[in-house]
């Protein structure tokens, strides 16, 4: 683990007890110094190099046990830039890596270096936050370089956590509590969406410093909001020190020498990454070690409240047990995410899984959940099944559409609250684009009502909308796709792509967020749709395109729902558990229920929700 503070008379001496396993650290061992830490298994030899020593490459040689584990203290007043020289091989060949467990990172033309900096103490002032139930979070996904930048025809400007957490006051006015950084870990490039990460305890440089991170964390705790990031641990890129320090070897007849690298595979041994970059060995316990002590660190300097876990299939795969029936609590992500939940018991633990080609078919995600400490999972059925209805694919009205939007207990879960359910991802086509550009097919039946929607992207906020009752609505944590609430259209891609935020501007926009308002009131009021409880009406969806279904919370709280996916209207009749007056919430208007019955006129792609007035 990473301990912070020593006694001032603290002693290394020749044999490291509990230290650090990496990461540079002021006054540790005297005043006026910094000591240095690094793991470097089976290597003989390491020396420091920084602005302190005029980056003298035989000035700083550091202690070793002889077992990789080497420090040195210097001493330090202001801040330094550092490498680390490790010999690599018996030839006495030196390798110049940064500091892995680095907290901030710089570029230059010899690669990246760590940067020491000189900053006081931060001065919290969220000690009011306290973490809500997952079952209660709307989430809000977004990139920092596309939330927060802009981009003009004679200039581009990437987003920083400052220019997020000028935007914190709309995300508190559209009703969200919690946001789901995309990766900030500090990565090789400028403009990078964050899933190529090297230095997994270093904010992106180019979206700010330490501080500025911590002010974005801080003043989203105190508008109520959690932060949560999104965390690679499956794949690195090429400049991450563990992979510099170990190149691949080969014995003299051109065979790998797959075991000498103590943290990635051998990329020539069975072990490709199929989504690039370098593969982690999570079988090896300092791989592990390394990421236990990145999760611990942001949840304890950071104080963020949790984690997604990017593609833990990859994380979980064991090549030398492969069909391993299920999840190993020594092994891939079990210890990772048993490491923050030690750290931070409330702390919220949610992966992306589906099941790798060729593992056991019961390693399920339900089973991720229920055997290990991962509290949900990212729920990609209930995506399919909502997108196929929005963009008509290909017989999409022959789906079991209250299975895949609401059946999370047929899929294994014991809670709606173990599935965070979303209309669109960073992984995914918006479908206001879709159906704005790939929909041609999508047309209303009635010539008077497609009179209402005047242009393709006014048809496509309306299905938006129909999606956007269903996210609010089913069971589950709903997760919204950062500009999904004033209908952002802009293609998938990679590339620097910043929200247009001008689209507030127009009528549209401003009629979607009031829409998506209301729906995360309505959420919010009412605890029946965050409860585990859902009964669905029968409905021949195949012939009649409608879904209805009622929400309670064992309480009194009960609402009805009805949604039209038919491009024509539908009588849409509901049943209530009381007679008198109900609210529909998206209208606006009081409905008298008698006989615990009433029937409904509804439009094409619209909905009727009910709950008591």
């Amino acid at each position: 683990m990473i301990i912070e503070d020593r006694p001032i008379d603290f002693t290394l001496g020749s044999a490291p007890l509990e230290l650090p396993r990496g990461g540079a650290f002021r006054d540790y061992e005297r005043p006026g110094t910094a000591t240095f830490f690094l793991t470097a298994p089976e290597k003989s030899a390491a020396h420091l190099v920084g602005d302190f020593n005029s980056w003298d490459s035989r000035a700083t040689p550091m202690e070793t046990d002889g077992n990789g584990f080497f420090w040195v203290t210097v001493p330090l007043r202001g801040t330094t830039h550092y490498r680390f020289g490790v010999t690599k091989d018996a030839s006495g060949r030196r390798v110049w890596v940064a500091d892995p467990y680095a907290r901030e990172v710089r570029w230059d033309q010899w690669g990246p270096k760590a940067f020491l900096g000189d900053d006081p103490p931060y001065a919290w002032r969220d000690q009011a936050w306290q973490r809500l139930p997952l079952r209660d979070l709307v989430i809000y996904e977004l990139s920092v370089r596309d939330f927060a930048g802009e981009k003009r025809l004679w200039r581009e400007k990437l987003g920083t956590f400052d220019g997020v957490r000028a935007r914190l006051d709309h995300l508190q006015r559209l009703g969200v509590n919690a946001i789901e950084l995309m990766p900030i870990s500090e990565f090789p490039g400028d403009s990078s969406w964050g899933y190529n990460p090297v230095f997994y305890m270093a904010p992106k440089s180019l979206y700010g410093r330490t501080a500025q991170f911590k002010s974005l964390v801080d003043e989203a705790h105190q508008r109520g909001i959690a932060v949560i990031l999104d965390m690679v641990f499956n794949h690195a890129w090429a400049d991450q020190p563990y992979h510099r320090m170990y190149p691949p070897l080969y014995t003299s007849d051109g065979k790998p020498l797959p075991d000498l690298n103590p943290f990635f595979h051998h990329p020539e041994n069975g072990h490709a990454n199929s989504w690039g970059g370098l593969d982690w060995d999570h079988g090896s316990p300092y791989t592990l070690a390394y990421m236990q002590d990145a999760v611990r660190f942001w949840l304890e300097e950071y104080r963020v409240d949790g984690f997604r876990f990017d593609w833990v299939g990859g994380v979980e795969w064991d090549p030398w047990q492969p069909k391993r029936e299920g999840f190993d609590p020594y092994y891939g992500i079990a210890p990772i995410a048993r490491a923050a939940r030690e750290s931070a018991p409330t702390c919220y633990l949610i992966g992306e899984y589906w099941p790798i080609s060729g593992a056991h078919p019961a390693k399920t995600a339900a089973r991720l959940v229920h055997e290990t400490d991962i509290d949900a999972v990212w729920n990609g059925e209930f995506h399919h099944t909502l997108e196929r209805c929005l963009t008509q694919t290909w017989q999409w009205e022959r789906q079991d559409v209250s299975s895949g939007l609401g059946g999370f207990r047929g899929q294994g879960f014991a809670g709606a609250d173990q599935v965070v359910n979303y209309m669109v991802s960073h992984d995914e086509r918006r479908p206001e684009h879709e159906i704005q550009f790939w929909g041609q097919h999508i047309q209303l039946a009635d010539p008077v009502e497609a009179q209402r929607y005047p242009t393709r992207w006014d048809l496509a906020l309306q299905k938006a909308r129909l999606g956007l009752v269903a996210l609010m609505t089913l069971p589950g944590v709903p997760m919204l796709l950062a500009g999904q609430e004033f209908g952002e259209d802009c293609e998938r891609t990679i590339a620097f792509w910043p929200l247009d935020w001008g689209k507030l501007d127009l009528p549209q926009g401003k009629a979607q967020l009031e829409f998506c308002q209301r729906l995360l009131r309505l959420r919010q009021d009412h605890p029946a749709l965050r409860s585990d409880l859902v009964e669905f009406y029968w409905d021949d969806f195949q012939r009649f395109k409608v879904l209805r279904y009622k929400r309670w919370d064992g309480e009194k709280d009960v609402v009805v729902v009805g949604l039209n996916f038919d491009n024509a209207s539908q009588q849409v009749g509901l049943g209530f558990p009381e007679d008198g007056r109900w609210l529909d919430v998206l209208s606006g208007e009081i409905v008298a229920v008698t006989d615990h019955w009433h029937d409904f006129t509804v439009s094409p792609w619209q909905a009727v929700v009910l709950a008591p007035a």
